[in-house]
């Protein structure tokens, strides 16, 4: 072959690729649409452009760097159109099969596939088709090599007909406004990053491979804004007069459970190692038996009780006493025609009244206790100055069920840094009596109450829609336990501990130790569940539209 030849030969078959890729990336443009299909509406004009223009830009240019690196080298180094057709048709098919499953795990979980959600979407189609592992494999492969025989006609069609194609000049103008959108959605992100546009960040994890050009290193480093600044306003963001509440998350529809049996819990606000001591000396003398998982308390009393009182992360607080809600199990109950009584001793803290929460939320002295035998639960708020007491009042509820708490430890406050947060450090006693809690590796304050109404009364969906606790005498796993102690994000896990905060610094611990482990960062799975878990009180546009 000629030298002429050859290039005019290389010059073609590059002039084919750049067809063959074109309708690849309509054929992504076309999955990409459902992306933004099953993400929230754009609260606002501007987002919604800039989603237009993020699209466009992203799924014409995925393809287009798939070419760069696969298809355009071949041309140069095997300057034969069938072997790069066929080629071109499996690198295509491998990509749009790589992306429709994206697609689907992204509409089932909300994140993007990597090793872990693989797994996941393994183990639920093992799940759903049960024992049809082989029909699972034989599918996906027919699938694909469906998806190869059409490919091949695309790469087959656009050889033969590539100078009809380039007759039509439309190569130019489509790639002008492929580049166009790139850079203004780029361009577009820089600002609102700069300006914590919420309603255009949050659009960051909507695709696939997505980078979006960021503005806080880009432009704190030529000194176009103040860091700290930034990350003032980024906190603000994060303030409790910015959620949304949805609170309870839908209708609670709650049946009463044929058990009516009278329950008690005993609440101290802070106990010392000593005076836990102590309290384990009066629980088994009553016959009250420790609950075999490690409770974990919250660092300040405030934090504590409002986790126990409505199962729900902290960072609610805030807005649960500007808005006065009370928790949503009790109108169930009151519907049930079960008393619930709240009552605390004299010793207990001014600071931690429930009228902060409700105006109509009003504690009894402790004086006026009065335990039935059915259709009740009392709450008894108590300090470490009555434990004395605390005989004679297991000995008035002998005929219920009973659990004993602690809503902190002693001096974790006073731990420097994030060791507050080691697990031996957070520990709070719990014991039982009536409620045959199994063995659990770990619990937390916002477990209790979904455990006390378990025995009461059921619900759809469980306690989902009221609490992100979860019943304790339920068997299941418990790993992640996800905890908010603000401004930190605290997740266990059976091996480590991540700790965030609210710049989005964070940490990792080995769970025995909790020596930092350098260099680590959390699963973003795992990462990604936690934060939707603990945000799912908070109203967003998707779930405002269901509720049109």
């Amino acid at each position: 072959m000629g030298k002429h030849q050859r290039r005019d030969k290389i010059a073609r078959l590059i002039s084919w690729g750049h067809w063959f890729t074109f309708i690849n990336i309509l054929l992504c443009l076309a999955l990409g649409a459902l992306y933004i299909e099953t993400s929230p509406t754009s609260p606002s004009a501007l987002a919604t452009l800039y989603g237009i223009l993020n699209w466009v830009g992203h799924f014409a240019f995925l393809p287009f760097v798939f070419f760069i690196i696969l298809i355009f080298p071949l041309c140069l180094l095997v300057p034969y159109s069938r072997i790069l057709r066929g080629w071109s048709a499996l690198i295509g098919s491998l990509g749009i099969v790589a992306l429709a499953a994206d697609l689907l795990f992204y509409r089932q979980y909300g994140y993007h596939l990597n090793s872990y959600s693989l797994a996941q979407m393994a183990k639920d189609a093992e799940t759903v088709f049960a024992g049809a592992s082989f029909l699972i494999i034989l599918g996906v492969l027919l699938g694909f090599l469906v998806l190869l025989g059409f490919e091949l006609l695309i790469a087959n069609y656009t050889w033969k007909h590539l100078q009809d194609l380039q007759r039509r000049r439309i190569g130019a103008p489509a790639t002008s406004v492929f580049v166009f959108c790139f850079f203004a959605s780029h361009l577009i992100h820089v600002w609102a990053d700069a300006e914590l546009y919420e309603p255009i960040t949050q659009q960051d994890d909507m695709f696939p491979l997505s980078y979006p050009t960021t503005a806080k290193t880009l432009m704190a480093k030529h000194g176009f804004i103040d860091v700290e600044s930034y990350q003032a306003q980024q906190q603000m963001l994060m303030a409790a007069n910015n959620i949304k509440l949805r609170y309870p998350q839908n209708d609670l529809l709650c049946t009463k459970q044929n058990t009516d049996q009278a329950i008690t819990v005993f609440v101290f606000d802070r106990l010392s190692a000593e005076q836990q001591v102590r309290l384990t000396e009066l629980a088994g003398a009553a016959q009250l038996q420790p609950v075999k998982a490690r409770l974990l308390g919250h660092p300040s009393r405030e934090g504590g009780l409002f986790q126990f009182l409505y199962g729900l992360p902290d960072f609610y607080q805030d807005t649960i006493e500007q808005q006065n809600i009370a928790p949503a199990y009790l109108k169930p109950l009151d519907d049930f025609g079960v008393q619930v009584n709240w009552l605390a001793s004299e010793h207990w803290g001014n600071e931690l009244t429930l009228t902060r929460y409700s105006e109509q939320w009003l504690t009894e002295p402790l004086g006026s206790f009065a335990p039935k035998a059915r259709n009740q639960i009392n709450v008894v708020f108590l300090s470490a100055d009555d434990l004395a007491a605390l005989p004679g009042l297991l000995e008035r509820s002998a005929r219920h069920k009973i659990m004993v708490t602690a809503l902190a430890p002693a001096g974790s406050e006073s731990l420097l840094g994030q060791e507050q947060f080691m697990p031996k450090n957070m520990a709070v006693p719990l014991f039982e009596r009536g409620f045959d809690i199994p063995a659990q590796p770990i619990a937390g304050l916002m477990d209790i109450m979904p455990t006390v109404l378990g025995d009461l009364m059921s619900c759809a969906g469980g306690t989902k829609n009221f609490s992100n606790g979860e019943n304790l005498t339920a068997d299941g796993e418990r790993w992640p336990l996800i905890e908010t102690y603000s401004p930190y994000i605290v997740i266990y896990d059976a091996n480590e501990i991540t700790i965030l905060d609210n710049t989005g610094q964070f940490s990792v611990y080995d769970f025995d130790s909790f020596e930092l482990k350098k260099g680590a960062e959390p699963p973003v799975p795992v990462l990604i569940d936690a934060l939707k878990d603990l945000k799912r009180f908070s109203r967003d546009d998707r779930s405002s539209n269901d509720g049109q």
